[in-house]
Parts: structure tokens; C-alpha cells; sequence
């Protein structure tokens, strides 16, 4: 393989991961993080508002081109194979049963892999602070990806991401032949919003594409 063609990380199939089910549940949750302005910001009452982190799986088709983003502001893609079930604001607005350490997720993405339509190539799975702090600055908090029977494929902590990301593409769902396969990226995302972040994805996976040979011309 030439060094100059990027690869995409290994992926392994979600029954090789033990994924038996169709529906899959990806989900975050973090404890609520005030601002915490010093110096001239504190003076000038700056970045007063507590981190606000939220998820979104971007959906693209064979070309790597972005054919749909369900997160908190279009809870639906249009087959309704991908649903969002609704925003937290700040990681404490659900009550005190929505802290860090209680089993619910605060925020959640739910995959209906057999009804997602069959022109979807990819399922992209990012994670990014609304409000541009950073991910690493909640005090604690994780997302994850599990079956309806709680086993989790994986899981990031916030916490050791690096101080400057604002937005992370965690992981890759592609469609293959006969099932789903899972990459785990964890690839810091420059972009300040969701539609801006999910066509640098769309570039990184139209880099992994294979490289069309030319036809050789008969003489």
C-alpha cells in the first residue's frame, strides 16, 4: 500500500463484537461543569455558561456524501431509522436523577440498523461542545456505544481527551455485505458547528475511498 493513501483504522464487524441485536444506543453522559472564568474573562463576565456537550450521528451514502445529521435541533432522520431522543442542556437539566454517576444517559441516540435505508454507507458518530469549551473541561462525563442489553463497544471519557478539543468524531458504523462494521476514530474535529463538522468527515472517509485505476486504451 503507498504511504500516501489513508487508511481508515481496523474495523471490526458487530457480530465478531458479539452485537447480535438490530438497535444499538448511542449515548452520553457528564456531570454538570459551571464556567469557571478567571482573570480578564471573570472581569468582563465572560463565558459564563456551563459546558453544554451533545452528540449527533451524520448518516452519508456510497460517495461519502452527507445525506443526513440527527442531533438535538432534527431529532429524526427521514426513514426515522436513527432517533435522538431529546437535549440536555448543561448535564444537570433532567433533574438529580441525570447526574454523572446514575445510570441514565443524559443524552441519547438510538440506531435502528434494519431500517436504516440501503443507500446509507456510513453512520457517523461525533460528540462536541455547543458553547466551544473544552471537552476535556466537563468535570466528569463519557459517551459510549452499547446493545439493548447494556454491552458497550466502547467507551470515551472526556477527561483524556486533549485540553484544545471542541469536537471528536468517536466512531464509524459502515455497512458491509452482510453486516455492520465499527471503527473507533477518536479524531479531534477543528469545526465550531454540526454541519461544519460533519463535512470534515465526509472528507476523511472520501480519503479512504479507493483510488479509481485509469482503463488502459486498446491500441
Amino acid at each position: 500500500m503507498s504511504a500516501s493513501t489513508p487508511t481508515l483504522p481496523l474495523s471490526e464487524s458487530l457480530s465478531a463484537l458479539g452485537f447480535a441485536t438490530d438497535r444499538l444506543f448511542f449515548a452520553m453522559n457528564y456531570q454538570f461543569t459551571p464556567p469557571k472564568a478567571t482573570g480578564l474573562k471573570k472581569r468582563l463576565k465572560q463565558n459564563d455558561k456551563a459546558i453544554d456537550v451533545d452528540i449527533a450521528c451524520v448518516l452519508y451514502d456510497d460517495d461519502c456524501v452527507i445525506d443526513d445529521i440527527v442531533w438535538f435541533k432534527q431529532l429524526r432522520d427521514k426513514a426515522e431509522s436513527v432517533r435522538h431522543q431529546g437535549d440536555s442542556l448543561n448535564g444537570k437539566d433532567r433533574g438529580e436523577q441525570a447526574l454523572y454517576n446514575a445510570p441514565l444517559d443524559q443524552e441519547q441516540i438510538r440506531l435502528h440498523l434494519d431500517h436504516i435505508p440501503a443507500h446509507i454507507r456510513h453512520v457517523a458518530m461525533i460528540v462536541h461542545s455547543y458553547n466551544q469549551q473544552p471537552l476535556a473541561g466537563v468535570e466528569a462525563g463519557e459517551v459510549h456505544l452499547s446493545d439493548d442489553e447494556y454491552n458497550r463497544a466502547f467507551t470515551v471519557d472526556l477527561k483524556q481527551l486533549p485540553r484544545d478539543c471542541y469536537g471528536l468524531w468517536i466512531a464509524n458504523l459502515r455497512r458491509g455485505v452482510d453486516d455492520w462494521y465499527l471503527t473507533v476514530q477518536q479524531l479531534p474535529l477543528e469545526a465550531e458547528d454540526i454541519e461544519k463538522l460533519a463535512q470534515q468527515v465526509a472528507h476523511e472517509l472520501a480519503r479512504a475511498l479507493p483510488i479509481a485505476q485509469p482503463t488502459a486504451t486498446p491500441l
